[in-house]
Order: C-alpha cells, then structure tokens, then sequence
C-alpha cells in the first residue's frame, strides 16, 4: 500500500490483532494507523487450547516481522480468563490513557512486545454488571474518526455520545468527554440479540421450515419493518414472538418471511429498551459494515433515530494506534 498523497510506501508500525471467540483478525499498520494488508481466520479462542496461542498468531502474522520485529497489541476474548491471558477489566468510567497504562504484557518466545488490552466493566442501569472486550478500543478509535472527518459529529452530541456495535451480543456504548476533553466510556449495555435470533430459529417452533442456509443472504426490508412496528405495541416480546406462528397459520407471513420478521421483533425491543434507558439520545453511531449493520440502521431510521455509520476496520486501527502511542510502544 502508498501513501496517498506522496505514493512511498507505508512504513510497518504495529501489528493489531482483533481476537475473539470465533474469529481471528490481524492488521499491519502505519504509525499513523492506516492499513498495510489484513488477515483475517475463523481461529477463535474456543478452537484453541490453552499454549496454543503464540504458535496460533505467529503462523498468520509471521511474514509481517520478516523484515523486522513489530510491537503487537491484541484486544477482545483473548484478554479473557479462557482465552491467552487474563487482561482483566477497566471499571467505567474508563478513557483510553488507562487502557494504555494497563496493558497486560506477554511473555513470549518470539522476544516480541506483545500486549493486550484490558476489557471494560460497568454497573448498569438495573443494578447488573455489563462487560465488554475488544469494542472499548473500536470506541475510542471511532471518536477519533468523527472528529477527524468534519460533519458526522454534530454539535448537540458532544456530551451525549452514543455508539451501537451490532452482533450476537450487541453493544451499546455511551461516551462523554471529561473535563480533560479525554474520550471517556461512562455506560454500557449487552443485548443478546444476535444470539436469540439464532435460538429462536434453530430451536423452537417458531424456526420450523425455515430455510436456515439463506439467512444471511437474503431479508425482506419491509417485513423486517413491520417486526420493528410490532416489537413497539402492547404485550411484550414474548407475545410479539408468538405472532410469527399465529401470523403463518393466519397465512398473513410466509415461510420465507418468517427469519425477517422475527429480526425485526428482536432489533426493534433492543432499540425499544435503548430509548427506555437513554431516552435523551437520538443520535445513534453505528460501528460496523456489515448487512446486520444496515438492519439496523433501518430500524432506528424507522423509530425516528438519526443514524450514522462508522468504518469498524478503521476505528479498531485507530483506538490501537492511540493506545500504542499512549503505552510508548511505538
């Protein structure tokens, strides 16, 4: 990859690794935080064992150090007590200068600085603990983004920040700037959405006939939206979930409607438990690219949200450049 402007070739600066429980992402980066090449592999934590972690991330990214040893900052569950090394958590409200100043090292055979960043835990509205890995460090890279393309942070949100990472258990994560104008995280919440959706289809009755192979590839928009109306009446989700079978014997949802229908029930009580909780908020900053994304972005459009989307590859590239500037590591 060039420069933009200059066409020299970026210079290596940092290997940034998104590990998680299913999937494995690395990227080479310049000390500014832009992409050089990208490796991505379904090599989760739950396909390792524990000793496996090293040999696991060298066979991926060991063309990379080559030419020279690169510093190496993970995030996500390999931080986790499952996972290389307990990183443990940040309790809220957290900025990325604590992040950095916690970093948990890894001895390694390599001789390589490698580290990983510290999870994010906060005490929620109803009196539980909420934590979260990996999207602390795709917060703060994301504010640098907005902040740095003019026009996508209004005004009116600067202490009133609030981002959606969408997924098998979704984000929500509220953001203020302290009096030391430092990105802080003073909120969060976990939404299991993704993962009832897939419940719900492959387990009860309501998935029967379905044709799980197409889930992915297709969603009808407009009785996806009529889940999304559905999910803000009367009765509660448990009712609403009922009308996708009640709905088919009626022959007014058809076999193939049936997946779009119950995401839009499912999105639309997240959403509706969003607005409960923050009912201040109606800007939300959607971090992710992806055709869950767009629901998303739909639904809140729908609901009468103002919806904004953030490149997640480059706010995770960001939040770790930061860190590893704020570390001293580069």
């Amino acid at each position: 990859m060039k420069h933009p402007l200059d066409n020299t070739p970026l210079a290596p600066a940092l290997i940034a690794v998104d590990w998680g429980t299913t999937n494995f992402r690395a990227f080479l980066l310049d000390d500014q935080g832009r992409q050089i090449c990208e490796i991505s592999a379904p090599m989760g934590l739950l396909s390792l064992k524990k000793g496996e972690f090293e040999a696991a991330l060298m066979s991926h990214i060991g063309a990379w150090l080559a030419e020279k040893p690169l510093p190496i900052i993970m995030a996500g569950m390999v931080g986790s007590n499952q996972g290389w090394q307990d990183a443990g958590y940040l309790n809220c409200p957290a900025h990325l200068p604590q992040c950095a100043k916690q970093l948990s090292y890894i001895d390694n055979q390599a001789g390589l600085t490698m580290a990983i960043v510290p999870g994010i835990k906060c005490q929620t509205q109803s009196l539980n603990p909420d934590v979260m890995r990996g999207e602390e460090v795709q917060v703060f890279g994301a504010m640098t983004l907005l902040e740095q393309e003019g026009g996508l942070l209004t005004s009116s949100d600067l202490n009133n920040i609030v981002f959606c990472l969408p997924g098998t258990h979704s984000k929500w994560v509220k953001v203020d700037k302290n009096a030391l104008d430092l990105t802080t995280i003073v909120e969060l919440s976990t939404h299991m959405t993704g993962e009832m959706f897939n419940i719900v289809l492959q387990h009860s009755i309501l998935g029967r006939d379905v044709d799980l192979t197409t889930l992915k590839q297709t969603s009808d928009i407009d009785i996806f939206l009529q889940g999304v109306h559905t999910s803000q009446r009367q009765g509660g989700l448990l009712n609403h979930l009922f009308s996708a079978r009640s709905l088919r014997l009626d022959s007014r949802l058809k076999t193939e409607q049936v997946a779009s229908y119950i995401s839009g029930l499912l999105i639309g009580a997240e959403l509706n438990a969003i607005a409960t909780s923050l009912p201040d908020v109606k800007h939300i900053y959607l971090i992710g690219n992806s055709q869950l994304n767009e629901l998303y972005r739909e639904a809140l459009r729908e609901l009468g949200f103002l919806a904004t989307q953030v490149n997640s590859a480059k706010a995770s590239a960001l939040g770790m450049i930061a860190i590893a500037k704020q570390a001293g590591i580069i």
